[in-house]
């Protein structure tokens, strides 16, 4: 009814009405129907689009509720929480035994090899880097072009030697070279000052940790106090059930991702196969000479051909991802689109055009004999409106109902003056403001 019932916002686009502006799933497959062509390949198609964004959601979710941005490797944190239950199982037994001797050689192992290494490495970067910025503070500083043709030019004129003209003019585009170089330069040692001012920032509160964790080893191996060693390692006890209860989780979340990645291409699959379906459809319905395609597009150009003289080519296609293009435009004789579609006056005779078509085509079966179109003679030229005309009569024999507003002064000729004018007969209501009689179902407004 969408079709049949046009007003002026509707001829702004062929297939797509405004009164339709929902998803393109809301109207594509209905006129995919309406054309002949399988809709339920294009249903499909768009169903398996939705799943595959809601598992694009899903995917999102799990990733922030594993807190990594991209897909870790699953194995690798089954490795690491191995080494945690391990230690974990390490650490409980020696809580049951009170026998601190493995915790101590622990606590040594752990402060010679991993903190002692890191300060180290740490102070070795951190003078490197001090070096560096040494450097770069020197190089800023020594950033200066000294040579100057002003002064250059007063000491030349001095020795009684010429310096203008063409001589000074290549000096001052070889210090202004000069010039945007040093500042090309100037701007590439800022950034790596701030880089490595960045770095010993970081370095700086690594140290501080470190410190604190080298602090609390010392502590650990030289104190005496069972009771103090005890309660550190049930301290640390906590730490790595909690570390493992949070790596299982980031594993669950990716093992999910895992398998929700796998859906996703089985998804992919599935819209393939649909494409290919849409696309063998299409080309199925444009060969085959009785195809309720072609017959509209039969339709369709021999109004606009009656009407304009030119043809008219209504077209399907299948886009990258599947989706169904509708298109109707005006062809030249190789079937090449010109731009006479794109003004306002033909594409609302497109429309016109279109919604005939169809109605002729289903004419035979259950479907709507009518069509109403406002204003369809409004801003076309005198000789296309008589064609239009007779037209939507030759549709009236037909048996469908062609119904149109116009102002009487958009009509081709005046009415009942000859036998080619509209007829008295045919108007059906004449409005105007003059009252009750005027309004079209003569009565009070409310």
């Amino acid at each position: 009814m969408g079709y049949v019932l046009r007003e002026q916002d509707d001829y702004g686009d062929v297939f797509h009405l405004r009164k339709f502006r929902g998803k393109h799933r809301e109207w594509k497959p209905f006129l995919a129907h309406l054309l002949g062509l399988n809709a339920q390949l294009t249903v499909d198609l768009y169903n398996e689009i939705d799943e595959e964004a809601a598992l694009d959601h899903e995917i999102a979710r799990r990733r922030t509720e594993c807190g990594a941005s991209t897909d870790a490797d699953v194995v690798k944190i089954d490795g690491v929480i191995s080494i945690r239950v391990r230690e974990l199982e390490e650490l409980t037994q020696t809580l049951d035994t009170f026998d601190f001797s493995q915790a101590d050689a622990d606590a040594n192992q752990e402060l010679v090899e991993h903190v002692e290494e890191q300060i180290s490495q740490h102070n070795e970067e951190t003078y490197r880097l001090s070096q560096l910025m040494w450097r770069l503070d020197e190089s800023l500083r020594e950033e200066s072009i000294l040579f100057n043709t002003e002064q250059s030019a007063q000491l030349f004129s001095e020795a009684g030697i010429a310096f203008s003209g063409q001589l000074k003019k290549e000096f001052d585009q070889l210090v202004e070279f000069n010039r945007s170089i040093a500042e090309e330069r100037r701007e590439y040692l800022l950034k790596d000052r701030q880089k490595a001012a960045d770095r010993l920032r970081a370095i700086g509160s690594a140290q501080e940790e470190l410190q604190i964790q080298r602090a609390r080893l010392f502590d650990f191996l030289e104190g005496s106090d069972t009771i103090a060693k005890y309660k550190e390692i049930s301290e640390r006890v906590i730490a790595l059930r909690a570390d493992i209860m949070s790596l299982t989780r980031r594993r669950d979340a990716l093992n999910a991702i895992v398998h929700l990645r796998q859906e996703q291409r089985q998804i992919q699959e599935k819209k393939n196969q649909l494409q290919t379906a849409i696309e063998l459809d299409v080309q199925a319905c444009a060969e085959n000479s009785n195809s309720r395609y072609l017959e509209i597009q039969r339709y369709f150009d021999e109004i606009v051909h009656s009407v304009l003289g030119e043809h008219a080519l209504l077209t399907v296609s299948v886009s990258s991802t599947g989706s169904l293009e509708f298109s109707a435009d005006i062809v030249d004789s190789a079937g090449a689109q010109t731009s006479a579609a794109r003004g306002f006056t033909v594409k609302k005779l497109l429309c016109i055009a279109f919604d005939l078509a169809v109605l002729r085509s289903y004419k035979e079966q259950a479907f709507p004999r009518f069509a109403f179109h406002d204003g369809a003679f409004e801003s076309l030229e005198t000789r296309a409106k008589r064609r239009l005309l007779e037209v939507l009569r030759s549709y009236a024999h037909l048996g469908l109902q062609p119904v149109i507003t116009t102002l009487d002064s958009d009509l081709p000729d005046p009415i009942d003056s000859s036998s080619a004018a509209l007829s008295s007969n045919e108007v059906v209501r004449t409005l105007s403001d003059e009252g009750e009689e005027g309004r079209l179902f003569r009565m009070a407004s409310f």
